[in-house]
This record gives structure tokens, sequence and C-alpha cells, in this order.
């Protein structure tokens, strides 16, 4: 059996940095707080948690002004942020400088007055700070996540559209072009709001699509970006297999794959995708 990684399965750039900022956090303060999943990865979770780093979903679980407050690097709302600040001494957001991008990019919308369209996926935190944001800037936002659910409203209204980070790259484009159908004072910067982590695994699964027949996905079931790697697969009619951890790849029934491809969301350590390699490699 042929197997290969594709190429980039292991940390992005944003969940490298989260993690290295809560680090340095831990070792220089006590009774650190994270508000969610400092990534979705529930290895790197318990990594914190043993580190003593509490993780809440509402800060009214912390009493202590004096603690230190984390948030995660998926989103936080710009007005929560300053709010909180106020009240607790030591606050850090370790939010990914391509999230942040999208706050201002919808600030910058705001000032120009042009009417928001945001295409989301409506359970994601990312998705839902960023709507709350806009509307606390008190300006009307459209959100929506399909070709029929494009808002109809006057045809000359000068639109902004920007996205949830996290979806599939063609098809956060194909909305954009249907809009511009609909409405053409539209505007998008760089085609779409799509990180870069995003686009780069969507974009090495398609070209790597003829080359395997099957796919081993490590992946945790909170990460958008894993799930749009799926759909990229299942589309193409091939077999997928799922995984969280790198030791149940010996659970795996291969014995009728001959191209394997191994891939992983922007969560997952280096080393948890090689050691899922090496295994295969020495059955």
């Amino acid at each position: 059996m042929n197997i290969k990684i594709i190429t980039p399965s292991w940390f992005c750039m944003g969940v490298e940095r989260a993690i290295s900022m809560l680090e340095d956090i831990v070792s220089k303060y006590d009774n650190v707080y994270c508000l969610h999943e400092i990534v979705h990865n529930p290895n790197v979770v318990n990594y914190f948690k043993n580190r003593w780093v509490k993780f809440v979903d509402n800060l009214e679980e912390v009493k202590d002004k004096d603690a230190t407050i984390c948030f995660s690097a998926h989103w936080i709302n710009k007005f929560t942020l300053s709010d909180i600040s106020k009240k607790y001494k030591n606050v850090f957001n370790l939010e990914c400088p391509l999230v942040t991008k999208v706050y201002n990019e919808a600030k910058m919308f705001v000032e120009q007055w042009k009417t928001i369209f945001y295409i989301w996926k409506n359970w994601h935190q990312e998705a839902e700070q960023v709507v709350e944001f806009i509307k606390d800037l008190w300006w009307k936002v459209y959100i929506f996540l399909k070709k029929e659910e494009i808002p109809q409203i006057d045809k000359n209204t000068e639109i902004a559209v920007t996205n949830q980070t996290t979806l599939n790259y063609n098809y956060v484009l194909s909305m954009i072009e249907e809009i511009k159908k609909i409405y053409p004072n539209t505007e998008s910067i760089w085609n779409s709001d799509i990180c870069k982590a995003t686009f780069d695994r969507q974009t090495a699964l398609k070209n790597s699509l003829n080359e395997i027949d099957s796919l081993i996905v490590i992946w945790w079931k909170n990460s958008s970006n894993t799930k749009e790697l799926v759909k990229i697969w299942e589309n193409a009619w091939k077999k997928v297999f799922f995984i969280q951890h790198f030791s149940e790849v010996e659970k795996l029934d291969l014995s009728w794959v001959k191209k394997l491809a191994i891939t992983a969301w922007a969560s997952t350590p280096t080393d948890e995708v090689y050691k899922a390699w090496n295994i295969l490699n020495s059955n």
C-alpha cells in the first residue's frame, strides 16, 4: 500500500500562535481561565488543564476579579473584549489574526455605509461573534449560507461581502458571484475571507484526488475546516476514515486500499500525523 501525507496537515499559524501565547501566560500568571476551548483539539485542551488552566463557557463562572482571562483562537467580539478588560486584572486575546482581519473589514464596511452580507454557518463561535460585533456597531447585517437565502433588497444597494473563515473556498467564490449577479455594486476583499490554512488544505486535497483512493482524516467534531475537507472527498465518491487519535489507525480495515492519504484539521500537532503514518508503514 502506498501512503502519503497531504501537506499541510498540522497546526496552522493561528493555532500555533494561540498555544504559544497560552504557554507564555501560564508560565507568568496564576489562576488562568480560558473562555471556551483554546483550539478545537481535546488533547491540547487537556494539556492545559493539566497546567491548571480552567476552561469555561461563560465568564459568569469566574468570580475572582484577580483572575487572568484568555479568549480562544476562534473569536472575541471587540466590544466584549473591551468590557471584560475593565473587570479583570489581566486579559489576553489569543484570537487568530485572520479572524481579526474580518472584524477590521466589517468595521471598514460600516464606516463606508455599505450593507453587509455575511456568509456563515450559524453554529460556529467565530461567525456568531462577528455578527454580534456588526450589530453592536448598530449596523444591519444579512446572514445566510445558501444561494436561495440571498436577501432580496434594492438592486442598487452597495453591498460588501465577507464570510466565516473556515468555509469551502470555491463555494464562497460561487456565492459571491451569485450575489454580484443580483447586486452589481458588490465588493469583497481578496475574493473571500477564507483563511490561508483552510484554503491550503482544501487545495492540497483537491490536487490529490486522482492520486489516491482512500483518505484518513484526523479530526475533531467541532472543527469546521475539517468538515469542509470531508465534503470535498465525499463529493468525489471516495472512502473516508475518521480518527481522533493517531493510534486508531491500527483498528482500520485497509486490506483493500492501494493508495492511501492522511490529512488533518488545522489544530492537529505535526507528530500526530507522522505517528499515524509510521504505524501504517510498519504494518
